[in-house]
């Protein structure tokens, strides 16, 4: 049976509205998709880290008591999960704060065993920090050669390493191990310095990856890009606005590829009935993320 890794980082986020603190969740596109995922009846497995300390137990909690595998997730002693704090103020305007402090040695977790068509989610600063690089990079190496699907989510926040060329070898060997690249607009600012999807796909990421999809949010769309070709299905405002949505688009996207039977071949050379078929279940599942979340606080952006 296939399984699904999903490999980053475990983070807190609270959420202030004109520096007062509304509400806090687990944040990070993969460990929300992760749970998303477990909760559907996919066996997850999340490959990790977590201090322990009340942070770390909130953010283990939410994802075992969703389902998610967590023999491979590493409880540390010595440092503090990651706090990232959204303060909104009276104009909408989101500001960014994150605090870490992880010990020297770092990454340090049981290694799954990972078979033919597994999925392996990997992407954020996580995967490219150079404290975790080395036994990542062994771990996407040998996930690659056991022929496994790999979905790289790039993108981090610009105070993480604001030189880009520091990171860009990382990011392109990452890109390398690929068999599908889900991108936010917001990424491809950071890294290419672009916005617009086909240019990048075409520019920076085929030579890789036949596979890209972006998740546009200032057009309120999905776009999958491969060869000459692009589907495009569209998202409403409210789903955007929404904390999750993101998380659900690439839990929707792994469900499709998990029920898929020759996902790894159709990911080489995808055609519109697939490609309709992957937006179709990102677009529900991030339409269904969105609906669960009923507090106004988790409507940020």
């Amino acid at each position: 049976m296939k399984k699904i890794f999903c490999i980053g980082e475990c983070a807190l986020d609270i959420v202030f509205r004109n520096s007062q603190p509304v509400g806090s969740m687990p944040g990070g596109r993969i460990v929300n998709a992760a749970a998303i995922l477990a909760r559907q009846g996919l066996p997850v497995h999340l490959v990790s880290e977590l201090a322990k300390g009340s942070v770390g137990d909130i953010i283990f909690d939410f994802v075992s008591q969703s389902g998610v595998e967590t023999s491979s997730v590493d409880r540390f002693t010595e440092g503090l999960s990651p706090i990232i704090i959204y303060n909104t103020d009276q104009n909408g305007i989101v500001n960014i704060t994150r605090y870490e402090q992880y010990p020297d040695e770092c990454f340090d977790v049981v290694w799954p065993r990972i078979d033919e068509n597994d999925i392996i989610i990997y992407g954020g600063f996580y995967a490219l920090d150079p404290r975790m690089r080395p036994r990542m990079s062994q771990l996407l190496s040998h996930a690659a050669e056991r022929k496994a699907i790999l979905v790289y989510l790039p993108g981090f926040l610009p105070q993480q390493e604001p030189r880009i060329t520091r990171v860009m070898p990382a990011i392109l060997e990452n890109l390398e191990y690929a068999s599908l690249v889900i991108v936010r607009n917001n990424d491809l600012e950071t890294i290419f310095g672009a916005s617009d999807g086909n240019r990048c796909y075409h520019d920076h990421i085929n030579f890789y990856c036949r596979s890209l999809i972006n998740i546009d949010t200032a057009e309120r769309r999905i776009n999958y890009y491969s060869g000459k070709d692009v589907t495009s299905v569209e998202i409403t405002e409210e789903i955007c606005t929404s904390m999750m949505w993101n998380a659900g688009a690439v839990a929707g996207t792994v469900d499709a590829l998990y029920c898929d039977p020759d996902s790894a071949t159709h990911l080489e050379s995808p055609d519109e009935d697939f490609r309709r078929a992957v937006l179709s279940k990102a677009a529900l599942t991030a339409n269904n993320a969105a609906k669960n979340l009923t507090a106004d606080w988790q409507k940020l952006h």
